[in-house]
Protein backbone atom coordinates (compact mmCIF):
# COMPACT_ATOMS: atom_id res chain seq x y z
CA UNK A 1 0.00 0.00 0.00
CA UNK A 2 1.20 3.56 -0.90
CA UNK A 3 3.00 5.55 2.27
CA UNK A 4 1.27 8.44 1.59
CA UNK A 5 -1.63 9.37 4.05
CA UNK A 6 -2.88 12.91 3.28
CA UNK A 7 -1.96 14.81 0.41
CA UNK A 8 -3.83 17.63 -1.47
CA UNK A 9 -2.89 17.56 -5.52
CA UNK A 10 -3.45 20.70 -7.33
CA UNK A 11 -4.27 22.08 -4.72
CA UNK A 12 -7.77 20.80 -4.94
CA UNK A 13 -8.04 17.08 -4.45
CA UNK A 14 -7.56 15.95 -0.83
CA UNK A 15 -6.75 12.05 -0.65
CA UNK A 16 -8.50 10.49 2.19
CA UNK A 17 -8.59 6.71 1.92
CA UNK A 18 -7.14 4.00 -0.71
CA UNK A 19 -10.11 2.23 -2.35
CA UNK A 20 -8.59 -0.60 -4.63
CA UNK A 21 -4.45 -1.78 -5.12
CA UNK A 22 -3.77 -2.71 -8.74
CA UNK A 23 -0.49 -3.82 -9.89
CA UNK A 24 0.69 -0.30 -11.35
CA UNK A 25 -0.71 1.65 -8.36
CA UNK A 26 -3.63 2.56 -5.74
CA UNK A 27 -7.46 4.07 -6.26
CA UNK A 28 -7.74 7.14 -3.85
CA UNK A 29 -10.90 8.32 -2.26
CA UNK A 30 -10.51 11.70 -2.77
CA UNK A 31 -11.92 15.09 -2.14
CA UNK A 32 -12.84 17.84 -4.68
CA UNK A 33 -12.33 20.94 -2.64
CA UNK A 34 -12.90 23.15 -5.84
CA UNK A 35 -16.52 21.33 -6.52
CA UNK A 36 -17.34 19.56 -3.57
CA UNK A 37 -17.47 16.52 -4.91
CA UNK A 38 -15.87 12.72 -4.00
CA UNK A 39 -13.83 11.66 -7.15
CA UNK A 40 -11.33 8.87 -7.37
CA UNK A 41 -7.69 9.07 -7.76
CA UNK A 42 -5.49 6.93 -9.65
CA UNK A 43 -1.84 7.11 -7.91
CA UNK A 44 0.69 5.46 -10.38
CA UNK A 45 3.27 3.26 -8.42
CA UNK A 46 6.65 2.64 -9.29
CA UNK A 47 9.16 -0.24 -8.48
CA UNK A 48 11.98 1.35 -7.05
CA UNK A 49 14.63 -0.42 -8.96
CA UNK A 50 13.38 0.95 -12.75
CA UNK A 51 15.40 3.36 -14.14
CA UNK A 52 14.71 7.01 -15.82
CA UNK A 53 13.57 5.56 -19.52
CA UNK A 54 11.45 2.48 -17.90
CA UNK A 55 9.71 5.12 -15.46
CA UNK A 56 9.01 7.19 -18.51
CA UNK A 57 6.89 4.36 -20.15
CA UNK A 58 4.87 3.40 -17.47
CA UNK A 59 3.85 7.63 -16.92
CA UNK A 60 3.64 7.90 -20.73
CA UNK A 61 1.50 4.63 -20.38
CA UNK A 62 -0.97 6.23 -17.31
CA UNK A 63 -1.23 9.41 -19.56
CA UNK A 64 -2.73 7.58 -22.45
CA UNK A 65 -5.39 6.01 -20.03
CA UNK A 66 -6.22 9.58 -19.17
CA UNK A 67 -6.55 10.70 -22.61
CA UNK A 68 -7.96 7.66 -24.55
CA UNK A 69 -11.04 6.98 -22.16
CA UNK A 70 -11.42 11.24 -21.61
CA UNK A 71 -11.57 11.56 -24.87
CA UNK A 72 -15.04 8.81 -25.25
CA UNK A 73 -18.02 10.52 -23.63
CA UNK A 74 -20.34 7.69 -23.34
CA UNK A 75 -22.91 6.44 -20.25
CA UNK A 76 -20.81 2.88 -20.04
CA UNK A 77 -17.47 4.74 -20.47
CA UNK A 78 -15.71 5.46 -17.12
CA UNK A 79 -15.44 9.79 -16.53
CA UNK A 80 -11.86 11.14 -16.70
CA UNK A 81 -12.25 14.35 -14.99
CA UNK A 82 -8.46 15.46 -14.23
CA UNK A 83 -4.53 14.64 -15.05
CA UNK A 84 -2.33 16.00 -12.55
CA UNK A 85 0.83 16.60 -13.14
CA UNK A 86 2.69 16.39 -9.26
CA UNK A 87 6.29 15.81 -8.41
CA UNK A 88 7.26 14.58 -11.91
CA UNK A 89 4.41 12.19 -12.44
CA UNK A 90 0.77 11.68 -13.42
CA UNK A 91 -2.35 11.22 -10.78
CA UNK A 92 -5.86 10.50 -12.58
CA UNK A 93 -8.93 11.64 -11.35
CA UNK A 94 -11.90 9.83 -12.42
CA UNK A 95 -15.87 9.65 -11.41
CA UNK A 96 -16.18 7.89 -7.98
CA UNK A 97 -18.03 4.61 -9.29
CA UNK A 98 -20.44 2.66 -6.68
CA UNK A 99 -20.41 -0.52 -6.47
CA UNK A 100 -18.09 -3.29 -7.48
CA UNK A 101 -16.48 -5.14 -10.97
CA UNK A 102 -18.07 -7.94 -12.42
CA UNK A 103 -15.00 -10.33 -11.47
CA UNK A 104 -15.54 -9.61 -7.77
CA UNK A 105 -19.69 -10.02 -8.42
CA UNK A 106 -19.03 -13.75 -9.75
CA UNK A 107 -16.45 -14.44 -7.46
CA UNK A 108 -18.42 -13.08 -4.30
CA UNK A 109 -21.73 -14.31 -4.77
CA UNK A 110 -22.46 -15.72 -7.73
CA UNK A 111 -23.11 -15.80 -11.39
CA UNK A 112 -25.46 -13.56 -13.25
CA UNK A 113 -28.77 -14.71 -14.55
CA UNK A 114 -28.97 -14.56 -18.35
CA UNK A 115 -31.38 -11.49 -18.56
CA UNK A 116 -28.88 -9.81 -16.60
CA UNK A 117 -25.92 -10.31 -18.26
CA UNK A 118 -27.53 -9.39 -21.36
CA UNK A 119 -27.89 -6.21 -20.16
CA UNK A 120 -24.22 -6.22 -18.91
CA UNK A 121 -23.39 -6.88 -22.63
CA UNK A 122 -25.56 -4.25 -24.36
CA UNK A 123 -23.88 -1.46 -22.28
CA UNK A 124 -20.27 -2.78 -22.70
CA UNK A 125 -21.05 -3.32 -25.92
CA UNK A 126 -22.27 0.10 -26.49
CA UNK A 127 -19.09 1.66 -25.14
CA UNK A 128 -17.01 -0.07 -27.36
CA UNK A 129 -18.66 1.06 -30.30
CA UNK A 130 -18.14 4.39 -29.40
CA UNK A 131 -14.16 3.60 -28.84
CA UNK A 132 -14.32 1.89 -31.96
CA UNK A 133 -16.07 4.65 -33.56
CA UNK A 134 -13.27 6.57 -32.70
CA UNK A 135 -10.70 4.72 -33.71
CA UNK A 136 -9.75 2.92 -30.68
CA UNK A 137 -9.15 -0.79 -29.85
CA UNK A 138 -9.73 -1.46 -25.53
CA UNK A 139 -7.23 -4.23 -26.07
CA UNK A 140 -8.22 -5.52 -22.28
CA UNK A 141 -11.99 -5.95 -21.74
CA UNK A 142 -11.83 -8.81 -19.10
CA UNK A 143 -14.58 -8.93 -15.96
CA UNK A 144 -11.83 -6.71 -13.81
CA UNK A 145 -12.34 -3.83 -16.27
CA UNK A 146 -16.19 -4.28 -16.09
CA UNK A 147 -17.53 -2.32 -13.34
CA UNK A 148 -21.58 -2.87 -12.03
CA UNK A 149 -22.93 0.48 -10.64
CA UNK A 150 -25.42 -0.37 -7.75
CA UNK A 151 -27.56 2.27 -9.78
CA UNK A 152 -27.31 -0.66 -13.08
CA UNK A 153 -25.00 0.13 -14.50
CA UNK A 154 -22.30 -1.83 -16.22
CA UNK A 155 -19.00 0.82 -17.11
CA UNK A 156 -15.65 -0.05 -18.85
CA UNK A 157 -12.84 1.18 -17.36
CA UNK A 158 -9.19 0.30 -17.84
CA UNK A 159 -7.75 1.87 -21.07
CA UNK A 160 -4.37 1.63 -20.38
CA UNK A 161 -3.81 -0.57 -22.60
CA UNK A 162 -6.13 0.90 -25.29
CA UNK A 163 -4.61 1.41 -28.82
CA UNK A 164 -5.37 4.16 -31.44
CA UNK A 165 -5.94 2.37 -34.65
CA UNK A 166 -3.13 2.38 -36.76
CA UNK A 167 -0.65 3.66 -34.07
CA UNK A 168 2.30 1.61 -34.23
CA UNK A 169 3.29 -0.29 -31.11
CA UNK A 170 5.85 -1.63 -31.80
CA UNK A 171 8.06 0.55 -29.07
CA UNK A 172 6.16 0.05 -26.44
CA UNK A 173 7.74 -2.10 -23.85
CA UNK A 174 7.58 -3.54 -20.19
CA UNK A 175 3.47 -3.88 -20.41
CA UNK A 176 1.07 -6.79 -20.15
CA UNK A 177 -1.04 -6.96 -23.61
CA UNK A 178 -4.12 -8.25 -21.49
CA UNK A 179 -5.28 -10.96 -19.49
CA UNK A 180 -4.71 -14.60 -21.12
CA UNK A 181 -8.24 -16.11 -20.32
CA UNK A 182 -9.76 -12.94 -22.31
CA UNK A 183 -7.53 -12.50 -25.03
CA UNK A 184 -8.19 -13.07 -28.33
CA UNK A 185 -6.71 -15.63 -30.33
CA UNK A 186 -5.03 -13.77 -33.30
CA UNK A 187 -3.46 -11.14 -30.30
CA UNK A 188 -2.14 -14.47 -28.98
CA UNK A 189 -0.32 -15.02 -31.78
CA UNK A 190 1.01 -11.34 -31.95
CA UNK A 191 -1.24 -9.56 -34.48
CA UNK A 192 -2.07 -6.14 -34.00
CA UNK A 193 -6.01 -7.52 -33.38
CA UNK A 194 -9.03 -5.56 -34.82
CA UNK A 195 -12.83 -4.56 -33.52
CA UNK A 196 -13.30 -8.63 -33.59
CA UNK A 197 -10.68 -9.30 -31.40
CA UNK A 198 -12.46 -6.84 -28.59
CA UNK A 199 -15.93 -8.88 -29.48
CA UNK A 200 -14.01 -11.99 -28.79
CA UNK A 201 -12.97 -10.32 -25.79
CA UNK A 202 -16.04 -9.51 -24.87
CA UNK A 203 -17.75 -12.76 -25.65
CA UNK A 204 -15.53 -14.23 -22.74
CA UNK A 205 -16.40 -11.77 -20.56
CA UNK A 206 -20.25 -12.46 -20.56
CA UNK A 207 -19.19 -16.36 -20.73
CA UNK A 208 -17.54 -15.90 -17.06
CA UNK A 209 -20.66 -13.37 -16.25
CA UNK A 210 -22.97 -16.34 -16.32
CA UNK A 211 -21.18 -19.59 -16.04
CA UNK A 212 -18.71 -18.42 -13.19
CA UNK A 213 -15.32 -19.39 -15.01
CA UNK A 214 -13.87 -18.68 -18.15
CA UNK A 215 -14.68 -20.13 -21.69
CA UNK A 216 -11.16 -21.89 -21.89
CA UNK A 217 -10.34 -22.55 -17.59
CA UNK A 218 -6.59 -24.21 -17.27
CA UNK A 219 -4.31 -24.13 -13.90
CA UNK A 220 -1.79 -21.50 -15.88
CA UNK A 221 -1.31 -18.98 -18.23
CA UNK A 222 0.76 -20.71 -20.69
CA UNK A 223 -1.87 -23.30 -20.20
CA UNK A 224 -4.74 -21.04 -20.55
CA UNK A 225 -2.78 -19.47 -23.79
CA UNK A 226 -2.36 -23.05 -25.17
CA UNK A 227 -5.91 -24.03 -25.28
CA UNK A 228 -7.30 -20.78 -26.22
CA UNK A 229 -4.89 -21.13 -29.38
CA UNK A 230 -5.62 -25.14 -30.10
CA UNK A 231 -9.25 -25.49 -28.51
CA UNK A 232 -12.56 -24.77 -28.71
CA UNK A 233 -14.43 -23.02 -25.89
CA UNK A 234 -15.79 -25.10 -23.46
CA UNK A 235 -19.79 -25.23 -24.39
CA UNK A 236 -21.39 -23.10 -21.88
CA UNK A 237 -24.08 -25.14 -19.38
CA UNK A 238 -26.09 -22.09 -17.89
CA UNK A 239 -26.29 -19.72 -21.22
CA UNK A 240 -29.58 -20.38 -22.62
CA UNK A 241 -30.61 -18.31 -25.37
CA UNK A 242 -27.35 -16.38 -25.14
CA UNK A 243 -25.17 -19.81 -25.65
CA UNK A 244 -25.40 -19.83 -29.68
CA UNK A 245 -24.19 -16.24 -29.68
CA UNK A 246 -21.33 -16.29 -27.24
CA UNK A 247 -19.93 -19.31 -28.97
CA UNK A 248 -20.23 -17.50 -32.47
CA UNK A 249 -18.31 -14.45 -30.53
CA UNK A 250 -15.57 -16.99 -29.15
CA UNK A 251 -14.88 -18.46 -32.77
CA UNK A 252 -11.31 -18.48 -33.02
CA UNK A 253 -11.72 -16.95 -36.81
CA UNK A 254 -11.87 -13.01 -36.48
CA UNK A 255 -14.11 -13.16 -39.71
CA UNK A 256 -16.24 -15.83 -38.36
CA UNK A 257 -17.56 -13.76 -35.62
CA UNK A 258 -20.78 -12.33 -35.89
CA UNK A 259 -21.16 -8.68 -36.56
CA UNK A 260 -22.08 -5.98 -33.87
CA UNK A 261 -25.23 -5.67 -35.65
CA UNK A 262 -25.94 -9.47 -34.76
CA UNK A 263 -24.91 -9.03 -31.17
CA UNK A 264 -26.36 -6.03 -30.03
CA UNK A 265 -29.95 -7.72 -31.47
CA UNK A 266 -29.48 -10.86 -29.72
CA UNK A 267 -28.29 -9.07 -26.56
CA UNK A 268 -31.01 -6.69 -26.62
CA UNK A 269 -33.81 -9.57 -27.32
CA UNK A 270 -32.35 -11.51 -24.32
CA UNK A 271 -32.35 -8.25 -21.79
CA UNK A 272 -35.98 -7.70 -22.74
CA UNK A 273 -36.83 -11.13 -22.05
CA UNK A 274 -38.14 -11.35 -25.89
CA UNK A 275 -37.18 -14.88 -27.52
CA UNK A 276 -33.13 -14.17 -28.83
CA UNK A 277 -33.17 -14.89 -32.74
CA UNK A 278 -30.74 -17.20 -33.41
CA UNK A 279 -28.13 -15.88 -35.18
CA UNK A 280 -26.50 -16.68 -38.06
CA UNK A 281 -22.41 -16.87 -38.91
CA UNK A 282 -21.27 -14.08 -40.52
CA UNK A 283 -19.80 -14.58 -43.58
CA UNK A 284 -17.40 -11.75 -42.66
CA UNK A 285 -16.72 -8.99 -40.04
CA UNK A 286 -17.59 -6.19 -42.46
CA UNK A 287 -19.63 -3.92 -40.57
CA UNK A 288 -20.95 -1.01 -42.56
CA UNK A 289 -19.35 2.62 -42.13
CA UNK A 290 -20.06 4.01 -38.90
CA UNK A 291 -20.22 7.96 -37.89
CA UNK A 292 -19.20 8.67 -33.97
CA UNK A 293 -22.54 9.34 -32.73
CA UNK A 294 -23.08 11.72 -29.40
CA UNK A 295 -26.20 9.61 -27.91
CA UNK A 296 -25.39 6.35 -26.38
CA UNK A 297 -27.79 4.20 -28.81
CA UNK A 298 -26.28 1.24 -29.53
CA UNK A 299 -25.49 1.92 -33.83
CA UNK A 300 -24.12 -1.99 -33.68
CA UNK A 301 -21.94 -0.80 -36.82
CA UNK A 302 -18.61 -0.10 -35.45
CA UNK A 303 -15.40 -1.11 -37.02
CA UNK A 304 -13.28 1.75 -38.41
CA UNK A 305 -12.92 2.43 -41.81
CA UNK A 306 -9.50 3.39 -43.14
CA UNK A 307 -8.81 7.33 -43.67
CA UNK A 308 -12.50 7.91 -41.91
CA UNK A 309 -11.00 6.86 -38.56
CA UNK A 310 -10.16 10.09 -35.99
CA UNK A 311 -6.88 9.97 -35.90
CA UNK A 312 -6.72 11.00 -31.99
CA UNK A 313 -6.25 14.39 -32.04
CA UNK A 314 -3.03 14.64 -31.34
CA UNK A 315 -3.44 11.55 -29.01
CA UNK A 316 -1.75 8.18 -29.72
CA UNK A 317 0.16 9.73 -33.21
CA UNK A 318 1.60 12.41 -31.72
CA UNK A 319 3.01 9.83 -28.96
CA UNK A 320 4.72 8.10 -31.16
CA UNK A 321 6.36 10.77 -32.86
CA UNK A 322 7.57 12.83 -29.98
CA UNK A 323 8.49 10.12 -27.74
CA UNK A 324 5.80 10.71 -25.44
CA UNK A 325 2.05 11.59 -24.91
CA UNK A 326 0.15 14.40 -25.81
CA UNK A 327 -3.64 13.93 -25.25
CA UNK A 328 -6.61 15.80 -24.82
CA UNK A 329 -8.78 15.09 -21.59
CA UNK A 330 -11.86 16.46 -22.66
CA UNK A 331 -13.88 18.43 -20.05
CA UNK A 332 -16.52 19.31 -21.63
CA UNK A 333 -18.65 17.32 -24.71
CA UNK A 334 -20.81 20.54 -27.04
CA UNK A 335 -21.60 19.45 -30.05
CA UNK A 336 -19.38 20.69 -33.21
CA UNK A 337 -21.22 21.99 -35.73
CA UNK A 338 -23.28 19.40 -38.70
CA UNK A 339 -21.09 19.98 -41.70
CA UNK A 340 -23.09 20.66 -44.47
CA UNK A 341 -23.06 18.39 -47.65
CA UNK A 342 -20.50 18.57 -49.79
CA UNK A 343 -20.13 16.37 -52.54
CA UNK A 344 -16.71 14.71 -52.91
CA UNK A 345 -14.85 12.11 -55.38
CA UNK A 346 -14.79 8.72 -54.38
CA UNK A 347 -12.22 7.63 -56.55
CA UNK A 348 -8.60 6.38 -54.79
CA UNK A 349 -6.59 9.96 -54.52
CA UNK A 350 -3.37 11.04 -56.01
CA UNK A 351 -1.47 10.08 -52.41
CA UNK A 352 -1.91 5.86 -52.73
CA UNK A 353 1.99 5.18 -51.51
CA UNK A 354 3.18 6.77 -48.10
CA UNK A 355 4.71 10.45 -48.63
CA UNK A 356 8.06 11.08 -47.37
CA UNK A 357 7.51 13.46 -45.07
CA UNK A 358 11.06 14.68 -45.03
CA UNK A 359 11.55 15.71 -48.22
CA UNK A 360 8.66 17.81 -48.38
CA UNK A 361 10.72 21.04 -46.25
CA UNK A 362 14.28 22.27 -47.25
CA UNK A 363 16.34 22.88 -44.22
CA UNK A 364 16.82 26.26 -45.29
CA UNK A 365 12.86 26.78 -45.02
CA UNK A 366 12.50 25.27 -41.77
CA UNK A 367 15.63 26.99 -40.02
CA UNK A 368 13.48 30.55 -40.49
CA UNK A 369 11.40 28.78 -37.83
CA UNK A 370 14.32 27.39 -35.98
CA UNK A 371 16.95 29.33 -36.27
CA UNK A 372 19.48 26.92 -34.63
CA UNK A 373 18.58 24.25 -36.95
CA UNK A 374 21.56 22.31 -38.42
CA UNK A 375 20.40 18.84 -39.24
CA UNK A 376 17.67 17.55 -41.70
CA UNK A 377 14.29 16.50 -40.51
CA UNK A 378 14.18 13.37 -38.68
CA UNK A 379 11.74 10.26 -39.88
CA UNK A 380 9.02 8.83 -37.60
CA UNK A 381 7.97 6.01 -36.98
CA UNK A 382 4.10 7.11 -37.95
CA UNK A 383 5.01 8.18 -41.09
CA UNK A 384 5.77 12.10 -40.18
CA UNK A 385 8.38 13.93 -39.30
CA UNK A 386 10.18 16.14 -36.84
CA UNK A 387 12.44 19.03 -36.57
CA UNK A 388 14.03 19.46 -33.43
CA UNK A 389 16.32 21.93 -31.12
CA UNK A 390 16.26 23.22 -27.56
CA UNK A 391 13.28 24.64 -26.49
CA UNK A 392 11.41 24.03 -29.90
CA UNK A 393 10.39 21.80 -32.33
CA UNK A 394 8.19 21.72 -35.49
CA UNK A 395 6.88 18.31 -36.47
CA UNK A 396 3.70 16.82 -38.74
CA UNK A 397 2.15 13.73 -38.90
CA UNK A 398 -0.22 12.13 -41.80
CA UNK A 399 -3.48 12.08 -39.87
CA UNK A 400 -4.61 8.36 -39.80
CA UNK A 401 -1.43 6.82 -40.20
CA UNK A 402 -0.98 4.42 -43.70
CA UNK A 403 -4.67 3.84 -43.04
CA UNK A 404 -5.47 6.16 -45.55
CA UNK A 405 -3.11 5.68 -48.59
CA UNK A 406 -5.02 5.18 -51.55
CA UNK A 407 -8.54 6.41 -50.17
CA UNK A 408 -10.57 8.94 -51.83
CA UNK A 409 -10.99 12.83 -50.87
CA UNK A 410 -14.61 12.10 -49.11
CA UNK A 411 -13.13 9.30 -47.10
CA UNK A 412 -10.26 11.99 -45.99
CA UNK A 413 -12.53 14.40 -45.56
CA UNK A 414 -14.55 12.70 -43.20
CA UNK A 415 -11.35 11.67 -41.28
CA UNK A 416 -11.15 15.99 -41.31
CA UNK A 417 -14.37 16.64 -40.01
CA UNK A 418 -13.69 13.49 -37.08
CA UNK A 419 -10.95 15.14 -35.96
CA UNK A 420 -11.92 18.68 -36.29
CA UNK A 421 -15.42 17.68 -34.06
CA UNK A 422 -13.07 15.82 -31.69
CA UNK A 423 -11.11 18.98 -30.42
CA UNK A 424 -12.93 20.28 -27.56
CA UNK A 425 -12.16 23.50 -25.65
CA UNK A 426 -11.15 23.98 -22.28
CA UNK A 427 -9.23 20.11 -22.44
CA UNK A 428 -6.85 19.32 -20.37
CA UNK A 429 -3.16 18.28 -21.91
CA UNK A 430 -0.59 16.37 -20.39
CA UNK A 431 2.26 15.56 -22.80
CA UNK A 432 6.42 15.90 -23.15
CA UNK A 433 9.37 16.36 -26.01
CA UNK A 434 12.50 15.13 -24.58
CA UNK A 435 13.76 15.90 -27.65
CA UNK A 436 13.34 19.72 -27.34
CA UNK A 437 13.96 20.05 -23.17
CA UNK A 438 10.09 19.90 -22.57
CA UNK A 439 9.21 17.44 -19.60
CA UNK A 440 6.27 16.67 -18.35
CA UNK A 441 3.95 19.64 -18.48
CA UNK A 442 0.22 20.02 -17.93
CA UNK A 443 -1.41 22.41 -20.66
CA UNK A 444 -5.15 23.49 -21.52
CA UNK A 445 -6.31 22.64 -25.17
CA UNK A 446 -8.44 25.37 -27.35
CA UNK A 447 -11.21 24.43 -29.29
CA UNK A 448 -10.84 24.41 -33.16
CA UNK A 449 -9.92 27.72 -34.54
CA UNK A 450 -10.62 28.82 -37.96
CA UNK A 451 -7.44 29.46 -39.87
CA UNK A 452 -6.33 30.97 -43.03
CA UNK A 453 -6.47 28.50 -46.35
CA UNK A 454 -4.35 26.00 -46.23
CA UNK A 455 -4.58 22.96 -48.47
CA UNK A 456 -8.19 22.17 -49.68
CA UNK A 457 -9.79 23.01 -46.07
CA UNK A 458 -7.89 23.70 -42.66
CA UNK A 459 -8.09 24.40 -38.87
CA UNK A 460 -6.02 24.92 -35.74
CA UNK A 461 -5.84 24.25 -32.10
CA UNK A 462 -3.43 25.88 -29.92
CA UNK A 463 -1.73 24.12 -25.92
CA UNK A 464 -1.64 27.19 -23.39
CA UNK A 465 0.45 25.88 -20.36
CA UNK A 466 -1.78 25.51 -17.62
CA UNK A 467 0.04 26.15 -14.10
CA UNK A 468 2.75 28.75 -14.42
CA UNK A 469 2.70 31.37 -17.22
CA UNK A 470 -0.22 30.79 -19.40
CA UNK A 471 2.06 31.02 -22.27
CA UNK A 472 0.40 29.39 -25.95
CA UNK A 473 3.49 26.65 -26.32
CA UNK A 474 2.23 25.07 -29.26
CA UNK A 475 -0.16 25.69 -32.11
CA UNK A 476 -1.44 22.90 -34.57
CA UNK A 477 -3.30 23.12 -37.93
CA UNK A 478 -4.56 20.35 -39.60
CA UNK A 479 -5.48 20.33 -43.07
CA UNK A 480 -6.38 17.94 -46.46
CA UNK A 481 -4.99 17.84 -49.07
CA UNK A 482 -6.92 15.58 -51.56
CA UNK A 483 -6.85 12.00 -49.87
CA UNK A 484 -4.22 12.81 -47.63
CA UNK A 485 -4.74 14.42 -44.48
CA UNK A 486 -1.61 16.16 -42.01
CA UNK A 487 -1.46 17.78 -38.74
CA UNK A 488 1.77 20.21 -38.41
CA UNK A 489 2.42 21.68 -34.98
CA UNK A 490 4.69 24.35 -34.00
CA UNK A 491 6.20 23.92 -30.50
CA UNK A 492 7.76 26.88 -29.00
CA UNK A 493 8.59 25.88 -24.92
CA UNK A 494 11.48 28.31 -24.17
CA UNK A 495 9.91 31.58 -24.11
CA UNK A 496 11.39 33.24 -27.52
CA UNK A 497 8.29 33.34 -28.90
CA UNK A 498 4.70 35.09 -27.84
CA UNK A 499 1.77 33.36 -28.73
CA UNK A 500 0.62 35.09 -32.27
CA UNK A 501 4.31 34.30 -33.32
CA UNK A 502 3.93 30.85 -32.43
CA UNK A 503 0.29 30.34 -34.07
CA UNK A 504 1.78 32.15 -37.37
CA UNK A 505 4.96 29.68 -37.29
CA UNK A 506 2.28 26.28 -37.48
CA UNK A 507 0.26 28.35 -39.91
CA UNK A 508 3.59 29.03 -41.94
CA UNK A 509 4.61 25.93 -42.01
CA UNK A 510 0.84 24.31 -42.76
CA UNK A 511 1.42 25.92 -45.95
CA UNK A 512 4.52 25.11 -46.81
CA UNK A 513 3.72 21.26 -46.67
CA UNK A 514 0.21 22.18 -48.67
CA UNK A 515 2.12 23.90 -51.31
CA UNK A 516 4.59 20.85 -51.43
CA UNK A 517 1.59 18.19 -51.68
CA UNK A 518 0.02 20.23 -54.11
CA UNK A 519 2.96 20.15 -56.14
CA UNK A 520 4.04 16.85 -55.95
CA UNK A 521 -0.24 15.93 -56.74
CA UNK A 522 0.55 17.71 -59.96
CA UNK A 523 3.40 15.80 -60.82
CA UNK A 524 6.32 18.86 -59.92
Amino acid sequence: MSGIDTRVLAGRYRLLNPLAEGGTGTVWLAADETLGRDVAVKEIRLPPDLGPVQRQEIYVAALREANLAARLKHPSIVTVHDVIIEQDRPWLVMERLSGATLEQTVRERRPLPVHQAARVGVGILSALAAAHSAGLLHRDVNPGNVFLTRAGRAILTDFGLAVVDGEATSGRTGHLVGTPNYVAPERLRGERGSPASDLWSLGATLYFAIEGLPPHPAATSIAVINRVLTEPARPPERAGALGPLLMLMLDPLPEARPSFDTVSRVLGEVATGHPATAPAPAPAFVPAPHRPQPAPALRGVVQPRGAALWAAVEVGVVAVVIGATMGVVHLSADPAPVEKPVTFSEKPGAFTTPVDMCKLLPVADVRQLLPALTSEGEPTSTGGCQWVISGMGLEMSPSGLNKQWGKSPRQAHELFVNERNNVIPNGQVAWSWSDIDAGIRSARSTGPLPVKPAGSEAFGYDFYENRKTGRLEQSHVVFRVDNLVVDVAYTVVDGSKDGPAVQAGAHTAAVWVANALNKQKAGG
